[in-house]
């Protein structure tokens, strides 16, 4: 009980005696002491501002809401000497069109969208998913060509690593898995056909036009890359993002 539901409104109270006609008594309003309020537990309104100076000019996709958890499905690239040494190299010539070039942060393929999970769903919806996940086989990931994307709401342009034909057919298996989960938690699937990549570079806008006329040095550079140092990694487990938690889950 909400120790505002002791406060009470005491009014007049008056009593009339059979044997003492016309006798009044005239009763004072009682005054309680005021409630004791340190214990009750209170929460603090807050207003989030989102602020693109704080992180490159990046815009959020979506308003930040309390209570709702950004979660995307993914499996994560291990950034070897032989990866950061061909980020640098495509990053100079990337350079050249577009001083604004980033290098992104976490090396990934997605392998959902990144949507929106209540807060209260997370144990449900992490543990559907590992369930959807078992008996899938662990594979090695290779990239043999790099892309040119952007994000939908066309804030930011990605250069990206394309996964090879035979990464794909698994990634495509895993991808559907979770696409299931998601639309048993009545959250929005996957691309319908989806083009796994590992987005390595980003600049700000719908800039894909302006790298158009470089795409072929780039693939170049990753050809050459791929024939002296980078070698297929084995994948064997898919990651979950929740907000600021992470979740591993292992293949078989």
């Amino acid at each position: 009980m909400s120790a505002l539901s002791f406060i009470r409104d005491y009014g007049d109270i008056s009593s009339e005696d059979s044997d003492s006609p016309c006798e009044e008594i005239t009763s004072k309003k009682l005054k309680l002491p005021p409630p004791n309020l340190s214990k009750v537990s209170t929460v603090l309104t807050e207003e989030h501002k989102d602020d693109p100076t704080l992180h490159a000019g990046r815009i959020r996709s979506f308003p930040h809401v309390r209570g709702n958890w950004a979660t995307f499905v993914y499996v994560k690239y291990p950034q070897e000497d032989a990866v950061l040494h061909l980020i640098n190299k495509l990053k100079d010539l990337v350079l050249s069109v577009d001083k604004s070039c980033q290098i992104c942060d976490n090396i990934h393929l997605s392998l959902s969208r990144t949507v929106v999970l209540q807060y209260h769903l997370i144990t449900t919806f992490t543990t559907t998913l590992q369930t959807a996940l078992n008996n899938i086989d662990s594979f090695d990931l290779q990239f043999d060509a790099i892309e040119l994307y952007s994000n939908d709401d066309n804030t930011r342009t990605f250069i990206a690593l394309k996964a090879d034909h035979f990464s794909k057919r698994y990634l495509l298996r895993i991808s559907k898995k979770v696409d299931e989960v998601l639309k048993e938690f009545k959250l929005q699937p996957f691309y319908k056909e989806p083009s796994f990549h590992s987005s390595i570079l980003w600049v700000n806008g719908n800039k894909k036009s302006n790298f158009e006329g470089i795409l072929d040095q780039l693939n170049r550079i990753l050809a050459k890359e791929i024939e002296n140092n980078l070698r297929a990694v084995l994948i064997d487990r898919v990651q979950c993002q929740i907000g600021n938690k992470y979740f591993q889950f292992s293949l078989s």
